[in-house]
């Protein structure tokens, strides 16, 4: 009788109700997010695994349940499962292109790390590719280089050292050479090799003096660059 009664009122919420309170329970565990799917048929047709949260999975996953969840978010164009992928495909697996264009895809779904990684990998690539590259970190708005440390790279650049420790780097970035900008930057010469004084910089904050935005992305990428050497497999 209770479980009707329940049915019931579970059945009389609107869909994106029954959504949002299975978005809260797939950040809590993939477990309570599968246990409140299977509950009732109301929420099985309301799950929408592009907006779910994949906090609670691990980035690099190895449980058949985080595979199977991670799998389903990837079919349904979740941005943080394409990011992974992305990251995956380009960094572990050897696939740059098809990880360029899962970067990509997460990318237009405005997913930040996706917009940080693609913008800059496209940015180590020369050519056209930069001033392409330099167009899509724009759209993160960040405030101008020469006005102190950003949160947002912080969290971008702790997420990127985050995944690469969960997977085997099997391919490493060339840093940009850098571009003749005439701006007077006040930014120091970035070293060709990882150093310990390299490594301390990432951590570091983002306060680099006056300079533009091609020299802010320009040390960028490749303090990138060098965090991608620290991890790569020999």
């Amino acid at each position: 009788m209770t479980t009707n009664i329940t049915s019931d009122i579970v059945t009389s919420l609107p869909e994106h109700m029954l959504s949002e309170i299975l978005k809260h329970a797939a950040s809590n565990s993939i477990a309570d997010f599968i246990n409140v799917k299977l509950c009732c048929k109301a929420f099985e047709r309301a799950s929408n695994y592009e907006n779910v949260s994949m906090e609670k999975v691990s980035l690099v996953p190895w449980r058949k349940c985080e595979k199977g969840f991670q799998k389903r978010c990837k079919a349904a164009n979740n941005a943080e499962a394409l990011y992974r992928k992305g990251m995956i495909n380009c960094f572990s697996r050897r696939k740059s292109e098809s990880g360029l264009r899962y970067l990509k895809k997460a990318t237009e779904k405005g997913q930040v790390e996706a917009v940080y990684t693609y913008g800059i990998i496209l940015i180590c690539l020369g050519g056209k590719l930069s001033k392409q590259g330099l167009r899509v970190l724009s759209s993160l708005h960040l405030p101008k280089p020469n006005e102190g440390s950003s949160s947002m790279i912080a969290s971008c650049r702790s997420k990127t050292e985050k995944f690469l420790r969960c997977m085997w780097v099997h391919v490493a970035l060339t840093g940009p050479k850098g571009i003749c900008c005439n701006c007077d930057c006040d930014i120091e010469e970035k070293p060709n090799h990882s150093t310990s004084t390299e490594c301390q910089t990432w951590d570091a904050s983002n306060d680099v003096g006056h300079c533009c935005d091609y020299c802010f992305w320009d040390r960028e990428a490749n303090l990138f660059c060098s965090l991608l050497r620290k991890y790569l497999v020999n």
